[in-house]
């Protein structure tokens, strides 16, 4: 069952919408609740829509947008945005370029990766079926898995952990739920041990994301 709190959905991508009475304007969805949409033009400005105001078109755009999270379990998304990548040899535009970023602890290679999410509205409830979690997809190495342990830590401290972290996967990274309290942005660190791990980033398609989801039950 969905908690009680209204499914959320961030989608990333400039769209054309229409309002009711056939103004149209460019804007990306950054998130949804079930009377607001919360959006960014092309230079970066918020505004919000209250989604009666647009057209049966874009209503059924947004309801197709929940659906398909839902039925993958997600009720709930933070949107990401922004990444700041720091390695010793791996600029952060060539990890742009290349689409991922490659993080461990070695001194000579490696790097650090900080995450700003933007949380919108109250902080959100769990039900006893729920937990948060960040899920990130991973790049192939020379092997089929690494040994390292990707912590990640907020506030100054972990709030989550995945050890063997497997390479060329998605997998997801169960978290406390108090990085979902407090400020509407949310800034974690992800660190890695010395096996590289390769993680996509935002602009790949495929960045790390802080969702809400169902737990399998049993």
């Amino acid at each position: 069952m969905v908690a009680a709190a209204t499914p959320l959905l961030s989608a990333g991508q400039l769209r054309l919408w229409q309002y009711t009475d056939g103004r149209k304007f460019t804007a990306e969805l950054q998130w949804a609740s079930k009377e607001t949409l919360y959006l960014k033009d092309k230079k970066g400005k918020e505004f919000e829509v209250q989604i009666g105001a647009l057209s049966n078109q874009d209503l059924e755009y947004v309801r197709g947008l929940r659906n398909r999270l839902l039925a993958k379990g997600i009720t709930y998304t933070v949107p990401l945005t922004w990444e700041e990548y720091r390695s010793r040899n791996f600029t952060a535009s060539e990890a742009q370029k290349a689409g991922f970023f490659p993080l461990d602890s070695r001194s000579t290679g490696g790097g650090t990766l900080r995450l700003e999410f933007r949380r919108f509205g109250p902080p959100p409830k769990l039900s006893p079926n729920q937990k948060v979690v960040l899920r990130m997809k991973t790049s192939s190495s020379s092997h089929s898995g690494t040994r390292s342990t990707l912590s990640v830590t907020f506030g100054g401290r972990v709030i989550g952990a995945v050890a063997n972290v497997p390479s060329n996967s998605t997998f997801d990274v169960p978290l406390s739920p108090l990085v979902l309290q407090g400020r509407e942005k949310i800034n974690i660190d992800l660190r890695c041990g010395a096996d590289t791990v390769f993680v996509h980033t935002r602009k790949s398609g495929a960045g790390p994301r802080l969702l809400i989801i169902e737990q399998n039950p049993g």
